[in-house]
């Protein structure tokens, strides 16, 4: 039997509580879309790095190319920024990326004590959601979630491939929260650019000019590729 759980933000994961489980991090707003996009363009592999000293001294001394922001804002000298579209460019084809972002990147790091680990986000979430089906582990959806809090559009993402799973694994039972993001996701499938900016992240991406992000970060099942952790790592597999 496949038991699910939802983690609201990267805080509150226990990682002992990880071992011996398929963990999926979920990162709407941008991080997770970010790094499904540049690896369905080509990309080799991207490094997750908590800090931006480690990310740009991986670049630095690993030919990488340099990606991510801090708190919304691009980094400074950076490559690439935090915006999906910056992703989706022939700039990252054969190329491998060091990225930090101020919670996503975290979320993969502390993840890495599960039995596998895979990005998820609405870009692809039914794969993401299949290949967690194959591996007939436990799982934990761990929503990155923003500045310590939860955040709507990572939990409808967990919604949406629960219900996936649910559906595909009969026997699957899952916690109070997963269902209750599944009813979510059941509530606003039809309207999620509406409702998700309406989200804390979503309303700062408005501010920011960025509409067109968050129209790219909800684009469901653009892309059939499913990211894993290896030795450090994200490659597509």
């Amino acid at each position: 039997m496949m038991h699910i759980s939802v983690c609201p933000h990267v805080d509150e994961v226990q990682t002992d509580r990880l071992h011996n489980k398929t963990v999926i991090v979920i990162d709407v707003f941008r991080a997770m879309s970010c790094i499904v996009t540049a690896l369905a363009h080509g990309a080799t592999h991207v490094v997750p790095y908590a800090t931006v000293n480690e990310a740009k001294q991986s670049a630095k001394r690993d030919g990488l190319l340099l990606g991510g922001e801090r708190y919304g804002k691009r980094l400074e000298g950076s490559d690439l920024g935090n915006s999906p579209r910056d992703y989706a460019s022939s700039l990252v084809n054969g190329k491998g990326i060091a990225l930090t972002t101020t919670n996503g990147t975290r979320a993969l790091i502390k993840a890495s004590k599960g039995a596998y680990i895979l990005g998820g986000c609405f870009l692809n979430a039914s794969a993401c959601a299949e290949r967690a089906c194959t591996l007939q582990q436990d799982l934990v959806l761990l929503c990155s979630g923003t500045r310590g809090t939860f955040s709507l559009e990572d939990g409808t993402a967990a919604g949406f491939m629960i219900d996936y799973i649910m559906k595909k694994v009969p026997h699957a039972v899952c916690d109070d929260l997963g269902q209750s993001m599944r009813a979510c996701y059941w509530g606003c499938r039809d309207r999620l650019e509406e409702i998700l900016s309406m989200s804390q992240t979503g309303q700062r991406l408005l501010r920011m000019g960025a509409r067109e992000d968050l129209r790219a970060c909800l684009e469901v099942d653009r892309y059939s590729i499913v990211p894993a952790w290896d030795q450090g790592r994200m490659i597509s597999v």
